[in-house]
Formats: structure tokens, sequence, C-alpha cells
């Protein structure tokens, strides 16, 4: 994906649709600026900029003067851009109590799915949604997508660490889990057993945290799922305690060898 479309993608994630998102950054690269030069930045036929643009203008992305007797449009900063993000999501927690209340409650699992880079780290955003002090269990070889996300990786570790989120984790004892895992653990607050890697050849994550479970591809086609269920996840760290039991600690796993 080159920059331009991820740009494009970017600003479309925050509510905008791809003309608008296009309009915008057109206005961005040219400044305070006609609608015949956005028309020409944009791709979009100058007909429907005009339209786009006064969409923006009640969404406060951009203003409009005359000069001359031609209208120049200007576009909110990026700074600005983010305070109105900001914004709507502080009304939104603001209104949150409140729509608690009429979000119908089942008892039945609540089942997300995520696919690709973006929604791997989504998946993986989620368990930082338990108390400060909180404890998540984890079973992983940690290579694949944490070996080709070493800066996402790093940054995971240190918004774990942040939160308190101690991590009991069970791994195979391939050479790389052996000496990584013996050798950082203390530092990043996790405590790491092992399993034979020949018996059991882990491929995924799965993460038990709060009332969920996560399950994420490590290699291969990337996707994420997580399960919201009480039942479920006080299942799995019954099983996790029993596999606990049956693994070894790096350094007593390194001594045996």
């Amino acid at each position: 994906m080159d920059r331009e479309q991820y740009y494009l993608e970017l600003i479309t994630s925050f509510g905008l649709n791809e003309p608008q998102s296009k309009i915008y950054l057109s206005c961005l690269k040219l400044g305070q600026t006609t609608v015949g030069e956005i028309s020409k930045e944009s791709g979009i036929q100058r007909t429907y900029v005009y339209a786009i643009l006064q969409e923006l203008k009640k969404l406060g992305l951009v203003s409009s003067i005359e000069i001359k007797g031609i209208m120049h449009f200007s576009p909110i900063s990026l700074e600005g851009f983010k305070f109105l993000q900001k914004e709507k999501m502080d009304r939104f927690e603001a209104f949150m109590p409140e729509l608690k209340t009429i979000e119908k409650m089942v008892d039945r699992p609540k089942v997300r799915f995520f696919e690709g880079r973006e929604g791997i780290i989504t998946a993986l955003e989620d368990t930082f949604n338990q108390p400060e002090g909180s404890e998540m269990l984890e079973y992983s070889n940690g290579e694949g997508f944490f070996v080709k996300e070493i800066k996402f990786a790093n940054w995971y570790i240190k918004e774990r660490l942040k939160r308190k989120i101690s991590l009991r984790l069970i791994a195979p004892d391939t050479a790389g889990t052996i000496e990584y895992f013996s050798q950082f653990d203390k530092q990043h607050r996790r405590v790491t057993r092992l399993v034979p890697a020949k018996d059991f050849p882990f491929t995924n994550e799965i993460n038990i945290y709060a009332n969920k479970m996560g399950i994420i591809t490590l290699t291969g086609e990337l996707m994420a799922v997580i399960i919201e269920s009480e039942s479920i996840a006080n299942t799995q760290r019954a099983i996790f305690e029993l596999a606990w039991r049956g693994a070894k600690g790096p350094f007593e796993h390194l001594n045996n060898l």
C-alpha cells in the first residue's frame, strides 16, 4: 500500500467517506485554495468538489472566504482535526453510562472477528481492557507476527507494564523462546513455563483476560477472534492452570538439558 492510499484510509477511518477524505487531504496539501485547484489535486470533478466542500464545512473541517469574487477554501489543521475527534469521543464517553442501560444484555457469548495487521493490533489492544494490576494468561510462541512487528511488540509490552498487568505464559521450548523468555521475564512482569515443542507446536496465541478469550494467528493469514463470556473465560483459566502445573520454567528446563 502506498503512502497516499494509507493516508486516505486513515482519514476515512475517522468517519469520513472516501470523496470527503480525498478533498480534505487535497486541502491539507494546497492550503488556502480554489475549487479548481482542489479538483485537479483530488481527481474529483469540479461539480462534485463544491458539494463535498459544503459537507466538510458542516463538519467543521474546512472554512471559506471570498477573495476578489472567488471562493477560497482552507482546511482545519491536523491538530484541529485531532481535537474534533477527541471532542466526539468525550461526548460519547459522557453518555456511555446512559447508553449501557439500553444495551440489550444476553447470556450468549459475544464473538468479534478481526482480519489483517490492523485487526491483530486491535485485538491485542483489547487485552488492556481490564483493571490495573490484573493478571493475564497466555499461550504463545512469541514468533511470526511479533517478529515482523518488533516496534509494536515493544510498545505493547510497555503499555502492559504501565497498567501493571502481569502475565503467566506457556510456550513451546524452542531455542528462541528459551533464550528470550528466560532473559526478559523479570523485567517484563512475566512468568513463563515451557512445554515440549514437538508435542505442542503452537501457531496461535491465546489470551485469557477479564471475561474474555482472544485467539490470534501469528503466521499465514492474519486474523483474530475475541470471545466475551464469563463462563468460557473461567473454564479456559481452569484448563490453563492444569497445563501450568505440567509445564516447566525456562531456567528449570535449561538445567535439565
